[in-house]
């Protein structure tokens, strides 16, 4: 065999080898400790955006990134719109943290903001709203969506 060919092969089977290792380890589950704290950052239009305070176990020993969350959101049996991160959260292998995410909910109608803020305090926000939908994460090279059956919002500090 000639070195060139050695080489390419070499090559080939480095990234496969990589794959195979790194791939075949089990992920743990992540779960949501408590929501500490939910901070007003401002209204533009019909959006509102919210600062959450999480606190996230990570039992992993390598990074999670949650790539995405989108969740159907309802008051007193009324679609509000849509909640969603702006930001992907990066979760320290093997660690309990406070992690602060950025969240936005776009609401159907501007209207539906007068009567959120009219409602109550943003204290107990989260505890007057349903949601349903998804979250996304990956570590690579493996992927997962997590399907979120409808539920109060606090709930999921539970079910996660």
């Amino acid at each position: 065999m000639n070195g060139r060919y050695f080489s390419k092969v070499i090559s080939l089977l480095i990234p496969i080898a990589f794959l195979l290792l790194t791939g075949c380890g089990k992920i743990n589950d992540i779960s949501i400790k408590s929501i500490d704290e939910v901070k007003l950052k401002g209204l533009k239009k019909n959006k509102i955006m919210l600062n959450l305070e999480v606190v996230i176990d990570n039992p992993n020993t390598r990074k999670i990134s949650i790539t995405d969350i989108e969740f159907k959101v309802w008051m007193n049996e009324r679609a509000l719109g849509d909640f969603r991160i702006t930001d992907h959260v990066k979760l320290i292998p093997c660690s309990r943290k406070p992690y602060s995410i950025p969240v936005e909910i776009e609401l159907i109608t501007i209207a539906d903001a007068f009567k959120l803020f009219t409602s109550g305090s943003w204290d107990n926000f989260l505890d007057r709203i349903e949601v349903e939908g998804y979250i996304k994460g990956k570590s690579f090279p493996v992927r997962r969506k997590i399907t979120i059956a409808r539920q109060p919002f606090m709930n999921l500090k539970n079910s996660l």
